[in-house]
């Protein structure tokens, strides 16, 4: 019997969504260029990712997007982790990287 169908030795994988390797990458590149090394701010850029990771199922990807980073920079402004240009800069980014995103799934 292979691990994961019994139940004595159930698996330890899980379906969860998950976003790209390359987004989680990319992610990786803006958090280490414009963001705090903060647990908090880890936080928020992991559940921006999960966010980003859920669009599957979504009828339009741009809302969602928009949904994903007003939560993501709502959080980071809350944190006071950015303000200003430092938060507009952040936010442009981000819309690329959705933007490379939506290109990649069209």
């Amino acid at each position: 019997m292979a691990i994961g169908s019994d139940p004595e030795h159930p698996s330890t994988t899980e379906d969860v969504p998950a976003a790209p390797g390359w987004v989680e990458a990319a992610m990786d590149d803006i958090r280490r260029d414009m963001l705090p090394d903060r647990p908090a701010v880890r936080g928020l850029c992991n559940g921006y990712l999960d966010c980003l990771a859920t669009a599957g199922n979504v009828a339009d990807l741009d809302s969602h997007h928009d949904r994903c980073r007003r939560r993501f920079l709502d959080g980071l402004r809350e944190d006071g982790a950015l303000s200003g240009s430092a938060l507009t800069r952040l936010e442009q980014r981000l819309e690329a990287l959705e933007a490379d995103i939506t290109a990649r799934i069209a």
